[in-house]
């Protein structure tokens, strides 16, 4: 047996008191009067026997009544696990998964709602003494104190659905962690009971970091949706990469089934600043299927679109927001070297959606990469240092080179510029295997140039080509090879945009330029070079949403909508601005939709999505959950399900078997004895 205030054991020094009480009132006397001496005798022996016996019986009734209620202060119980730490206040840990998918419809409204009204039952029927950890996907600080029932009760009514989505080892961790510290630093804790609300979805039901734990008890109670269904959009992308004014745009979405039912159509709904279209789709069980939004751009500036799908059950995911941009020109810088070709800057100046701008190289400064979108480095032989840096910051920063070399290139200087591309070094030059092989129809670049892919396509050739060696990284891809398999154009595959030709436009090392493919490679760089945001963000993840432009008032940068108004973190790097939406601020405080970013003027619009983690709705099943925490050393595991109701639904769990109520009746039959004796026993 334990006490949970043992020191009130130290109150039993007061029985001390009722015990002199009771000496004294021995010693008092009544005078009776009778006729005769030998009877006056007889009545005063007997007398003087039941008074005796009627004292002790007293004394002992008050004695045991005071020691009950001194029990009762000190609150006596039999602990539910002899095996753990005892010492103190028994400690009820609660977990609310409150995740988007807790929103299902169950049999008794939403699931969220049906383990708010089970978690209310379970701290209505602690002991008063319980102290309550109540936690949810936040386990922000505020949910980091032990609560008494009253303060418990009226947390769990401000619990929410919430974006964010944590791993129950996290959270269990988490618990753990700070009821040790509480045990250690602040108050000893008693008896540990873990219950657990949630769906149990086989994505966040992760065990991998979770301890060992053989003393506390665990109680996994998983509440089952009516329907085990969802439909959603998973992704949105655009077949091309360049999005220009009269120009057909390929939007393709894809939609998943996440049900045993096929279904038919499905209606996609999609709406784009000036533009809606419906679409009807055929999805199998358990599958996905992609369609393809054609359209084409009638205006320029900034576009915004919601793609939607009707579904029953959740509904979190059935939106999808994205944007972008359709740029009215590009911006190319020409920087001419010693080998450079005219036809270059002819070929560019053949459209009017490229605004041109053709200097020498020793005409470059840093000034002139000033709102520059492409710099076309066209026949150079050395790159000094100060411009290397440059072009280096430059395609850092969102823009994109074009590397063309000149004859008699200096490979020092040009390989310390690929180096920190990370693209391949430039060797020898070789004359031998240099006609073009293939082109690398795959590749984005070349999407839509051609009609169709033609293996027999007369293609040009080159005289001499630089060799290439690979770098570490091999983060770049090869868009047109030779025949002895070396790469003449290549692009980066990484966060820069960066091409280099490993031939010389000059006649001496080909005759590229007099071919047709020459210019419309030279436009597709051009198209390519157009700074790009990401069409849309996943809220809750580690994102950065790009500015291509440094920060300069005074006033900060906002993201808003009609609902909503966000002052994010800025990281300046270079001449881009990344607004930070990382962390639990922008969690906290934003929700999905399209939102408008300003500074001093509307500077650009950004698109944030729900994460889609949640919306496989497979979960773990009963034996599945019990063998995941046993593998683990949690050795006391009851696991109960929710699939008719919270209401009809009971959860036992394990309590301490406490005497103070039983130590408070019997304080009372003890007064009621000694009353009854007092007052009947004459």
């Amino acid at each position: 047996m334990k006490f949970v205030y043992p020191e009130f054991l130290w109150a039993f020094f007061a029985l001390a008191i009722p015990i002199i009480i009771h000496l004294f009132n021995f010693r008092k006397y009544k005078t009776l009067y009778f006729s005769s001496l030998q009877f006056i005798k007889h009545v005063d022996q007997q007398t003087r026997s039941t008074q005796k016996l009627k004292h002790l019986l007293v004394l002992a009734l008050r004695l045991l009544l005071y020691s009950f209620i001194i029990f009762a202060f000190a609150q006596p119980y039999i602990p539910a696990n002899e095996g753990s730490e005892t010492a103190g206040k028994p400690v009820l840990a609660i977990y609310i998964d409150n995740s988007f998918s807790m929103t299902a419809k169950g049999t008794e409204g939403e699931l969220l709602s049906e383990a708010r009204e089970m978690s209310r039952k379970m701290i209505n029927s602690a002991t008063l003494e319980t102290r309550i950890l109540l936690t949810t996907n936040a386990m922000s600080g505020i949910e980091q104190r032990l609560l008494t029932k009253v303060d418990a009760l009226d947390y769990l009514d401000k619990i929410e659905p919430s974006a964010l989505v944590r791993s129950l080892d996290d959270v269990m961790n988490w618990q753990r962690a700070f009821i040790d510290k509480e045990h250690l630093n602040n108050q000893k804790i008693g008896v540990r009971q873990y219950v657990f609300f949630s769906d149990f979805q086989k994505s966040s039901a992760k065990t991998a970091e979770l301890k060992e734990d053989a003393f506390s008890f665990y109680y996994p109670v998983k509440l089952t949706p009516q329907a085990k269904e969802n439909v959603y959009i998973d992704s949105v992308w655009f077949s091309s990469p360049i999005q220009r004014i009269g120009q057909n745009n390929e939007l393709n979405v894809r939609v998943v089934n996440a049900g045993e039912e096929a279904l038919t159509n499905v209606e996609l709904h999609c709406e784009i600043t000036g533009i809606r279209r419906d679409v009807f789709m055929d999805i199998p069980a358990n599958q996905k299927a992609t369609t393809i939004i054609n359209y084409t751009e009638q205006s320029g500036g900034f576009k915004k679109g919601t793609l939607s799908v009707n579904d029953k059950q959740l509904f979190w995911d059935d939106d999808y927001f994205f944007s972008y941009f359709v740029d009215n020109q590009t911006n190319v810088l020409i920087v001419n070297g010693a080998g450079s070709s005219p036809a270059v800057s002819q070929v560019y100046n053949l459209e009017r959606f490229y605004k041109v701008k053709s200097i020498d190289e020793n005409a470059f400064t840093l000034d002139e990469l000033n709102q520059v979108d492409l710099v076309f480095v066209n026949g150079m032989n050395e790159l000094p240092s100060g411009m290397a840096q440059n072009l280096k910051e430059f395609a850092q920063s969102g823009g994109t080179l074009a590397l063309f070399p000149g004859t008699k290139a200096d490979l020092g200087s040009w390989n310390n510029l690929l180096q920190d591309l990370q693209m391949p070094s430039m060797g020898s030059v070789q004359a031998s295997g240099t006609k073009i092989e293939k082109l690398v129809y795959d590749d984005p670049f070349f999407h839509e140039m051609f009609e169709k892919k033609k293996e027999n396509l007369n293609l040009p050739s080159v005289r001499k080509a630089y060799r290439t060696a690979a770098s570490g990284s091999n983060s770049y891809y090869d868009l047109i090879r030779l025949q002895n398999g070396s790469p003449l154009l290549l692009r980066s595959g990484g966060a820069i945009n960066v091409f280099l030709f490993t031939s010389s436009l000059e006649t001496e090392f080909s005759s590229f330029t007099t071919d047709a493919l020459f210019p419309s490679i030279v436009l597709r760089i051009g198209e390519m070079s157009q700074r790009k945001a990401p069409i849309s963000l996943t809220i809750g993840k580690e994102s950065f949403f790009p500015l291509y432009k440094k920060q300069t008032g005074e006033s900060p940068i906002h993201i808003k909508n009609k609902e909503v108004d966000f002052i994010p973190q800025i990281k300046q790097e270079g001449l881009i601005s990344y607004l930070s939406l990382s962390g639990m601020e922008p969690l906290e405080n934003l929700k999905a939709g399209n939102y408008a970013i300003w500074d001093e003027k509307k500077e650009g619009e950004m698109s944030l999505n729900y994460d889609r983690t949640e919306s496989d709705i497979s979960c773990f099943s009963e034996n599945e959950i019990v063998d995941l925490l046993e593998e683990k050393g949690l050795k006391n595991v009851s696991f109960s399900e929710i699939n008719e109701g919270q209401s009809l639904t009971k959860i036992d769990i394990e309590k301490p078997f406490e005497y103070w109520k039983t130590a408070i009746l019997l304080a009372l039959l003890m007064l009621l004895a000694e009353m009854m004796v007092i007052k009947f026993w004459k």
